[in-house]
C-alpha cells in the first residue's frame, strides 16, 4: 500500500497526485490519497473535482485521527504523525525529503515496490517529464463547468491566457514583472483577446486601463483559503488552458498545469 498525502496548492497537487497513480499502477500497488485542507488549498476535493476513476486508487478526505497520525510532521502539529508512521510504515518520505531526493533522481518505484510506505510530494516526483495525458483523470464538478463554459463563450477567434503571479511567490514577482506581460501583450494583433488569471486586483485594473474590454477575467478577488477562492482557481485554470497559447509566470506550477492540461502552448514571461 502507498499512502499519499498531496502537498501545496491546487497545481502542485494535482501533478504529484498523477505522479502517485502512475508510480501504483507501474508498481501494481494498492494507493490511498488522504486529501488535507490547509490555508492554501480550504476545500474538500469533491467540491472541484468528479470522483476519480483510477483502478486500485482511492481517495478520501483527511479525518481528525489522519491529522494526528498521517499529516505531514510539522511546527503545527508538534511533529506527532512522524512517530506513528515511523511505526506504521515500512518507509516514509515527507514533502523536503522527496522533493531533496526527486532532484538526485532518486529511484521512487524501487522504494515503494512491495513495501508499506508513506509518501507526502508537490511535485511529479517519479520523473523530471510530465506525460502529456497525466491531467487527463481530472475533471470538475458540473457547475464549474458550465462556468467555464460560460466564460470560454466570450473567447473571439484568437485568445490569450496570461497567468500573472504575485502575491505568493517571490521568484515570480522578481523574474516576471508586469511590464514584460504588457510589452508581451502589445505585441499581439489588436484583435486578440486575453484572458487574465491573476492575484493582484491592482494588476487587473493595470491591464483594463491599457486593453480595455479585450481583457477578460474574474469579477472575484483571488482567495484560496476558501472554497469561493479555490473554486475560482480551478476556473481560471481550466480557463487559462482553453486559450491559444499562455504567458506564464516564472517559476508557477499553476501556469504549467494549466498549459499541461490544455496541451497549450507555454511561454514563460521572465527577465531576460
Amino acid at each position: 500500500m502507498i499512502t499519499f498525502i498531496p502537498a501545496g496548492g491546487l497545481g502542485n497537487r494535482m501533478k504529484s497526485m498523477a505522479a502517485a497513480i502512475k508510480m501504483a499502477h507501474a508498481t501494481q500497488t494498492n494507493l490511498e490519497i488522504i486529501w488535507f485542507q490547509d490555508w492554501g488549498l480550504g476545500c474538500r476535493f469533491d467540491q472541484l473535482f468528479q470522483p476519480l476513476d483510477v483502478a486500485q486508487t482511492q481517495l478520501r478526505e483527511a479525518t481528525w485521527w489522519d491529522q494526528l497520525t498521517r499529516d505531514i510532521p510539522r511546527k503545527r502539529n508538534f511533529f506527532v504523525p512522524k512517530w506513528f508512521e515511523l511505526m506504521h510504515y515500512d518507509a516514509c518520505l515527507d514533502r523536503l525529503a522527496a522533493s531533496k531526493a526527486y532532484y538526485n533522481d532518486f529511484d521512487f518505484m524501487q522504494w515503494s515496490q512491495g513495501r508499506n510506505v508513506w509518501l507526502a510530494s508537490d511535485v511529479y516526483f517519479i520523473s523530471k517529464d510530465i506525460p502529456e495525458d497525466s491531467f487527463d483523470i481530472y475533471h470538475p464538478i458540473q457547475k464549474l463547468q458550465e462556468r467555464i463554459n460560460q466564460t470560454k463563450g466570450l473567447f473571439g477567434e484568437r485568445t490569450v491566457g496570461v497567468h500573472v503571479r504575485r502575491t505568493d511567490n517571490i521568484r515570480s514577482i522578481q523574474n516576471s514583472p508586469t511590464h514584460l506581460f504588457i510589452e508581451r501583450m502589445k505585441a499581439e494583433t489588436p484583435t486578440t483577446k486575453f484572458y487574465l488569471a491573476t492575484d493582484s486586483e491592482e494588476v487587473k485594473a493595470e491591464m483594463k486601463g491599457i486593453f480595455g474590454d479585450r481583457i477578460i477575467t474574474s469579477p472575484n478577488k483571488a482567495m484560496r483559503g476558501n472554497l469561493e477562492g479555490m473554486e475560482d482557481a480551478l476556473v481560471e485554470m481550466y480557463l487559462l488552458a482553453a486559450t491559444q497559447r499562455i504567458l506564464g509566470s516564472s517559476c508557477s506550477t499553476y501556469s504549467m498545469t494549466a498549459a499541461a492540461i490544455g496541451r497549450t502552448p507555454l511561454e514563460m514571461i521572465e527577465k531576460k
